[in-house]
C-alpha cells in the first residue's frame, strides 16, 4: 500500500523548487500535473478494486496540506480532481455504484475538472443561469461558466445547467473534445496564479440524456441534505481548508526559522527573543491550532458515522481559510520588510492564502448559515429578512 503522506512530502519539496516560477509567469504547472500521475496520485481516492488507492478524506486532507506548502497552486487545482472523485469513492463504499465508469476512466488517466459558476450570475448550488433546451436525446446548452480550475488539461468536464421546460438543476459530464466546448483563458489574478482556473464557453453544445448525472426539480420542494450531499461538500470543504492551513504552515516555518536565525545588529541573542516575536508566534499558533482541530474533530465525528449539517461543514471552511489569512499576515509582521521581497516565498504565501475566502461558500454567505443554524432559523425561510 501507497504511504501517501510520504508521497506527498516528497512531492511537495520538488514543486516548491519551480513554485515561484510558475507564480510569476502565471502558467500552469504541467510538469506538476505529469509529476503526479506518474506516482499516481491523481487515483490515490479511487477504490482499489478499481485500480486506485483507496485514500480517504483524513488521508488526501492532510496530503493536500503538505502539497499546499510546496506549490499551492497545484494542490488547488488537484483538488478540483479529488475531492468529487473521493466523495463518489466514499458513496461506492457505501454500495453505490453510479459513479464506476468515472472510476474506471481516473485509473486509467483521466482528468477531471469542472465548474458550477456560471459567468454572468455567479455561482448557485440549486439553480443555474445556463440553459440547457430539451431535444430529441438530450439537451442543447450554450452559455459560459467561470472557475473552471485545471483546464488546460483536464480530460472529462462536469457543469451544470437548468432545463428550460422544468427549471431542474442538470449535473452533466462530457468529454474534452465534445463539439461546441471550448475552454477561454482568462486567468490573470493576483493569487493562485497557476491553477489554470479559465472560463469554459458552450456553443450548442449537445449534451446526451445518459449524461446528466443528477438533476434537482424546483417543484419537489426544498432539497433534502442526504448522504450524497454532505459526502460532496464535506470532501470539497476539509480539502480546501487543509489547502489553505497547508500555506499558513509553510508561511510559519518560514518566519519562525526567519527570526530564529538573525540577530539584530548590536544584540547578542537572535530576532526570537525579542518579545513581539514571541507575541507573534504565540498568535499565529493560536490561530492556526483551534482550526486544525476543527478540521481533525469533522474528520473524527465523520468516521465514527455522524452527518454533519451544513452548518458544521461551513464552520470549519470559515474558520480555517480566515484563520489561514490572519496568520500568514501576521508572518509577514514577523518578518518585516524582506517579506514583501520575491526572494522569498513569503508573498507569494500572502497572495495566495487570500483566495480561501472566495470559495463556496463566501464568507459571508458561511456567516449567515451558521448564524441562522445557531437561532434555530430555516436556511430557505422567505423573506430572508424581516420588513419591520
Amino acid at each position: 500500500m501507497t504511504d501517501w503522506i510520504s508521497t506527498a512530502t516528497e512531492l511537495a519539496d520538488e514543486f516548491a523548487k519551480r513554485a515561484g516560477e510558475i507564480d510569476r509567469e502565471g502558467r500552469f504547472p504541467v510538469e506538476n500535473l505529469d509529476r503526479l500521475r506518474e506516482v499516481g496520485y491523481l487515483t490515490a481516492v479511487v477504490p482499489e478494486e478499481l485500480g486506485g488507492g483507496g485514500a480517504d478524506l483524513a488521508t488526501m486532507a492532510a496530503c493536500q496540506k503538505i502539497i499546499a506548502g510546496g506549490c499551492a497552486s497545484t494542490a488547488l487545482a488537484t483538488n478540483m480532481h479529488l475531492f468529487g472523485v473521493g466523495a463518489a469513492a466514499e458513496g461506492w463504499a457505501a454500495g453505490e455504484r453510479a459513479a464506476e465508469p468515472i472510476f474506471r476512466m481516473v485509473a486509467g488517466g483521466a482528468v477531471v475538472g469542472g465548474s458550477l459558476t456560471d459567468a454572468a450570475t455567479g455561482l448557485n448550488v440549486r439553480t443555474s443561469s445556463t440553459p440547457a433546451v430539451p431535444v430529441d436525446g438530450g439537451y442543447r446548452i450554450s452559455g459560459r461558466k467561470s472557475f473552471c480550475s485545471l483546464a488546460p488539461v483536464l480530460t472529462f468536464f462536469w457543469g451544470t445547467a437548468a432545463d428550460t421546460g422544468t427549471g431542474r438543476l442538470l449535473l452533466f459530464g462530457l468529454p474534452r473534445d465534445t463539439p461546441g466546448l471550448s475552454f477561454v483563458d482568462t486567468w490573470d489574478t493576483m493569487a493562485m496564479r497557476g491553477t489554470g482556473s479559465w472560463d469554459v464557453r458552450f456553443d450548442d453544445v449537445f449534451v446526451p440524456a445518459a449524461a446528466v448525472q443528477r438533476g434537482t426539480d424546483p417543484a419537489a420542494g426544498p432539497p433534502v441534505w442526504d448522504a450524497v450531499q454532505e459526502r460532496t461538500f464535506a470532501w470539497f470543504a476539509v480539502s480546501v481548508a487543509s489547502v489553505y492551513l497547508g500555506i499558513a504552515r509553510a508561511a510559519c516555518r518560514l518566519a519562525y526559522e526567519y527570526v530564529t536565525s538573525r540577530t539584530v545588529t548590536g544584540a547578542t541573542l537572535p530576532m526570537s527573543r525579542q518579545p513581539a516575536q514571541v507575541y507573534s508566534a504565540a498568535e499565529i499558533e493560536l490561530l492556526l491550532r483551534p482550526a486544525e482541530a476543527l478540521v481533525s474533530d469533522g474528520l473524527a465525528r465523520r468516521a465514527a458515522g455522524e452527518r454533519l449539517q451544513p452548518a458544521d461543514i461551513q464552520t470549519i471552511k470559515y474558520t480555517a481559510v480566515n484563520a489561514a489569512a490572519a496568520a500568514v499576515d501576521r508572518c509577514v509582521r514577523m518578518v518585516g520588510g524582506h517579506g514583501i521581497f520575491r526572494t522569498l516565498p513569503l508573498e507569494r504565501f500572502y497572495r495566495d492564502v487570500r483566495a480561501g475566502q472566495f470559495h463556496p461558500p463566501s464568507n459571508d454567505v458561511a456567516l449567515e448559515t451558521i448564524g441562522r443554524a445557531t437561532l434555530g432559523i430555516d436556511p430557505l425561510a422567505e423573506p430572508r429578512w424581516p420588513a419591520d
